[in-house]
């Protein structure tokens, strides 16, 4: 039995804390934006700006966030891209060479303009394939033969069906970017019909 008492380690200061719960939520949104098929790094770059009280410059990012200088850069220039960071000013109101950014704050709007500018035009682009397909389906499908007739019928059906609810699908997404809401009665409807 050892007779001296473990000392129990010393809490993290309150700075620790607070770089310790930056590094956390950065992974997190990082995560998030790898899922939504964006480049991890900004996620986190974009998550460090949020959880800043005051713009950053590219070396503070990089400090905080563990990203390489290039990293950094390249990543500050997508997100500006995006809409997502911008350029901003000393708070100070002295002229400074340094370049300082900071986060959109309206987390909507980030949604949105992802909404609009990259699921619209997928969901458009799968709209106008279907759309493709029937129209050769109805032009190029018609056959004498029974069979191949049959054939036809049950392909165009099939994706007039999955056209139909693309449909759906692109105006509850042009809704939820427009107004953060959606009413999925109509795609619940749909699909409760067999698709």
């Amino acid at each position: 039995m050892n007779s001296e008492a473990e000392t129990p380690p010393e809490p993290p200061s309150p700075a620790e804390a607070h770089a310790n719960a930056v590094t956390l939520v950065a992974e997190a949104i990082g995560e998030l934006m790898r899922f939504w098929n964006f480049k991890p790094s900004m996620g986190r770059i974009w998550t460090v700006l949020y959880l800043s009280a005051e713009p950053l410059d590219a070396e503070e990012i990089e400090r905080i966030s563990g990203l390489s200088a290039g990293n950094v850069s390249m990543s500050l220039q997508d997100l500006a891209h995006w809409g997502v960071v911008q350029r901003a000013h000393a708070s100070t109101g002295a002229p400074s060479k340094r370049r300082l950014y900071e986060a959109e704050t309206d987390i909507w709007k980030l949604v949105g303009r992802v909404f609009r500018d990259r699921e619209l035009r997928l969901v458009d682009q799968t709209i106008q394939q279907l759309e493709q397909a029937l129209g050769a389906l109805n032009t190029h499908g018609k056959s004498s033969n029974p069979a191949e007739m049959l054939r036809s019928r049950f392909l165009a059906t099939r994706v007039d069906r999955l056209l139909r609810l693309a449909k759906v699908g692109r105006r509850l997404v042009a809704q939820l970017a427009s107004t953060g809401t959606a009413d999925l009665a109509p795609l619940s409807g749909l699909l409760g019909r067999g698709v």
